[in-house]
């Protein structure tokens, strides 16, 4: 891992190719290889969220694609068009907890 203070660098964040990754911590920049995240193991919790996540993601975009359901929705959240995603994803959440 290398730190640097170059101005170049400062505008850098992000990876390349996979191989190395830019990071910027205050007014540094750490240069540091791409992690290998081949081997790692989700608990039964972090599963139980993918899988909600996985369902909130395929009923948001059913109902995004549903024209009169979307225009309901948007009504309903009180939410611009762009916002749509994100408030259904919210709201399928919290229906979630509360059910």
């Amino acid at each position: 891992m290398a730190i640097s203070n170059s101005v170049l660098l400062k505008l850098l964040s992000g990876q390349m190719n996979k191989e190395i990754v830019f990071k910027q911590y205050g007014d540094k920049t750490v240069i540091s290889k791409y992690p290998d995240m081949s081997k790692r193991t989700f608990t039964d919790k972090q599963l139980q969220v993918q899988e909600k996540m996985y369902e909130a993601h395929y009923t948001a975009k059913g109902i995004m694609a549903n024209e009169e359901l979307a225009s309901a929705a948007q009504v309903r959240l009180n939410v611009t068009r762009n916002k749509l995603y994100t408030a259904l994803i919210k709201e399928y959440f919290k229906s979630q907890k509360e059910g």
